[in-house]
């Protein structure tokens, strides 16, 4: 602990982008999202006689591939539809809840039938689950048996036998490596690279892959993360030279563009505004919530649960005898491309909730930090001079370092309201910030409630796939095999549901013929894509829901890095989830630590998963 805090206060720059990966994926912290096909109308495609030239999706008939009236743990089945999927969040290092931490409640569907018989489906189909057998609850539902032509070259970087793909590494900043391998939170490219592979093999044993498999190469950025000219150049080589079918990670927002103009997939960015993913569809992919998602539960949470009430949490006592009066503290970029998100979040406090908040203060530090130390003192004093309460925090996870210092040094003691963004509400994180101030944090966030490494499925599977009889078993990359797992997750799920014929169009068909998975999980979120009723677009982003936590200094325990220490996230009602409209009316159960959990010693009932042999002895 002292090392970092010798870091963080120095004249230092780390980059948030270092960090995008673990935000992705993370469920935050990242995640992976298996989805699971419905209800579709046709029959089921009996083995080899899939037609590459109908979208995939419509020969899942949920009438003959799962039994009607399935479904346990999490979800329900009606007319053959599987209900309740979900996937696992990345872990972000070795220990994390965010990485690793389960993202999903997988129902179990029922026995395989009609066109959808045993014989009929993947040979590695479980028929009491109706999904392919590996020791998690998130397994995507089996598909029929495929043999015959599969079409070839179906689409840029797709051949009859591969797929092409890379696995993009952003730009590192020096000093943020040394807070990371201070923290043994880093790995090399050497072992990022072989974790790389080890998923691809993992996936491409038990999924369902047409005949094909993936070639993938390991691209460094070629310039920072704030570098557009870098960012198209490495857009052209992901596309034009390398010609991938898609791409694990992009750095910025031009690279982004650049391989959609070139019609390359991208599974990659994290909470921007919805937006950026509709004008990118449908080659854009992630889990996190989309900012505009997350400011609207933000809104609600704020709406129906703060407004009109004390802030009896500030350390200030009297802030504690006054109503709240809020303030928005939130990090953006030079080009303010955070901007149209809270400009959103503004309006619709406002319109939906009659809440106006005193003072909106942007920040920035990214990538070099050093910048938020330097703007700690005047943002900090806009807040105490409109006597804000209450702080709505939308930062980055190193700004609150030097800003709860700041309010400190000012004898500033608000409420600090948690909003689930960038990393905040980790343990690993929430550690580092001035524990007077962060002693009265509370709110929302994006992450399930927590399991310990062991239990979390990243490292379940890679244990159960290649060494089960080791008891200290470490994967390739320590510190970050979640966080590479989640977009590599998004995309095999895809590629399952696309079927023959892959393309953009037919990954998204599969996908958005996915019913919403995950429901009443606690360590795991809902994920749902496509036309739900749970948002008003098209959504090509995995997370829906939200929980309800509060930090408590005193309790001890691992944090997301399997470091133990003092301070932890509670989260409230056992890790209870809502999503957008169900957010309660009553006030919150901040600090108070009855039926609340910091980390689950084993999953909940519902959030079990079945059990198989290992590869090899079945």
């Amino acid at each position: 602990m002292s090392k970092i805090d010798e870091v963080t206060l120095g004249d230092v720059r780390r980059s948030l982008v270092r960090y995008q990966p673990f935000i992705a994926v993370v469920v935050a912290i990242a995640a992976l999202m298996v989805v699971l096909p419905g209800k579709q109308s046709g029959t089921g495609v009996a083995a080899g006689d899939s037609d590459s030239s109908t979208p995939y999706a419509e020969s899942l008939g949920g009438d003959t591939a799962v039994d009607a009236g399935a479904g346990a743990a999490g979800g329900t089945g009606a007319g053959g539809a599987t209900t309740g999927a979900g996937g696992t969040a990345g872990a972000g290092s070795k220990g994390t809840t965010s990485g690793g931490a389960t993202t999903g409640g997988a129902g179990r569907s029922g026995p395989v039938t009609g066109a959808g018989t045993e014989q009929g489906m993947v040979d590695n189909c479980d028929p009491a689950t109706g999904r392919i057998a590996i020791p998690t609850r998130f397994a995507p539902i089996c598909v029929p048996k495929f043999s015959g032509d599969n079409g070839g070259s179906t689409y840029r970087g797709v051949t009859a036998d591969t797929i092409k793909m890379v696995y993009f590494k952003v730009a590192e900043d020096a000093a943020t490596d040394a807070v990371l391998t201070a923290a043994s939170a880093n790995d090399t490219n050497e072992q990022e690279a072989e974790q790389v592979k080890q998923w691809i093999d993992f996936y491409q044993a038990h999924f369902q892959m047409y005949g094909r498999k993936v070639e993938f190469e390991y691209v460094t950025a070629s310039g920072p993360a704030t570098d557009a000219a870098a960012g198209r150049a490495d857009a052209i080589k992901v596309a034009d030279e390398i010609g991938a079918f898609g791409v694990w990670n992009a750095s910025n927002n031009t690279m982004v563009d650049e391989v959609v103009a070139r019609g390359v997939m991208c599974f990659c960015t994290v909470s921007q505004p919805i937006e950026n993913y509709q004008r990118w569809a449908p080659y854009v992919w992630t889990t996190l919530l989309a900012s505009t998602q997350g400011y609207i539960h933000r809104a609600e949470y704020i709406g129906k649960r703060l407004k009109g009430g004390k802030a009896q949490w500030a350390g200030d006592a009297l802030f504690q005898q006054q109503e709240r009066t809020f303030g928005i503290m939130y990090y953006d970029t030079d080009d303010k491309s955070y901007k149209p998100g809270v400009d959103f979040f503004v309006q619709h406090l406002k319109d939906e909730y009659g809440v106006t908040p005193k003072v909106v203060a942007e920040y920035h530090g990214y990538p070099e930090t050093a910048r938020s130390q330097e703007e700690a003192r005047p943002l900090i004093q806009k807040f105490v001079q409109a006597g804000v309460s209450s702080i709505i925090c939308v930062c980055d996870p190193f700004g609150p370092i030097f800003f709860t210092q700041e309010a400190t040094r000012q004898a500033y003691q608000p409420e600090w309201i948690v909003t689930g963004s960038a990393l905040t509400d980790t343990s690993f994180f929430a550690r580092l910030y001035d524990q007077l101030q962060w002693a009265h944090a509370f709110g929302i966030s994006y992450l399930p409630a927590r399991l310990p490494e062991e239990l979390q499925d990243s490292f379940r599977l890679l244990k159960w796939q290649y060494d089960p009889d080791n008891p200290e078993y470490e994967p390739a990359a320590p510190a970050g095999y979640g966080v590479i797992r989640g977009p590599m997750d998004l995309f095999f799920h895809g590629v399952h549901l696309a079927g023959p014929n892959l393309t953009p169009e037919s990954f998204k068909t599969g996908m958005f013929a996915a019913p919403p998975a995950g429901e009443n999980s606690i360590t795991g979120v809902q994920v749902s894509f496509g036309e739900k009723g749970i948002w008003d677009w098209p959504d090509y982003i995995a997370f829906d829901d939200v929980t309800e936590i509060w930090w408590d200094p005193a309790a001890e325990g691992e944090d997301e890095i399997g470091a133990n220490g003092r301070g932890l996230y509670r989260y409230v009602d056992m890790g209870k989830r809502y999503l957008p409209g169900q957010h309660p009316a009553s006030p919150p159960k901040a600090f108070d630590p009855a039926n609340t959990a910091t980390i689950y010693d084993k999953p909940p009932p519902n959030d079990q998963w079945p059990e198989y042999p290992p590869p090899g002895k079945q």
